[in-house]
């Protein structure tokens, strides 16, 4: 009887303290959600007051595709990422590996029409990507002000994201944002 007693109370302990774990984590995730909303949205006022007057710009052939990156806080980004539609503006990290709190360039470059950005569909990014549809219209600012106009003309459902998902279709700009509750992917092909 008492070693029963026993196990009952330790069996009653650990699952308060699992739920004591979880409900901290859970508070945890909320808070450095709200934090990193913040933290982009000072980046982006930031970024706006030192970018140089935006002046409309289209993907050309250039000697040097390399993208100029400019530091704030130590991060390094390329530019801002705008939808329009849902009045969502973003800062694009430079590096891809750095961060996931925020868009980064994946790979290529806006001046000849290779940029690949990926984000996730937490809150303060992308939350709204069901809603994104063909003909919405994406803006991508550089750190030079070249503020290039794009159209979404093609998107599709993807289990993983590898080279050939990002180049299936020709796009000025690649984004691709993962669901953060499931293993999909949104994979939008965006033109000039």
């Amino acid at each position: 009887m008492k070693k029963r007693s026993l196990i009952r109370k330790i069996c009653l302990i650990s699952g308060a303290a699992m739920i004591l774990t979880a409900m901290v984590a859970l508070v945890y995730w909320q808070w450095n959600i709200s934090h990193s909303q913040k933290q982009a949205q000072a980046y982006v006022q930031t970024m706006q007051t030192l970018i140089p007057a935006p002046r409309p710009a289209v993907p050309e052939a250039r000697r040097d595709n390399t993208m100029s990156t400019l530091a704030v806080d130590g991060r390094d980004f390329v530019g801002l990422l705008e939808f329009p539609r849902f009045a969502s503006v973003l800062p694009v990290c430079d590096d891809w590996g750095r961060s996931t709190q925020h868009p980064c360039r994946f790979g290529g470059s806006i001046y000849d029409g290779s940029l690949q950005i990926g984000a996730t569909t937490q809150e303060g990014q992308y939350s709204f990507y069901r809603e994104i549809s063909i003909g919405d219209t994406v803006v991508f600012t550089d750190v030079e002000g070249n503020r290039y106009t794009l159209r979404i003309t093609s998107m599709s459902y993807e289990d993983h994201v590898d080279p050939e998902a990002l180049q299936k279709e020709e796009g000025a700009l690649v984004l691709f944002v993962k669901n953060i509750y499931s293993f999909e992917y949104l994979v939008i092909f965006c033109q000039v």
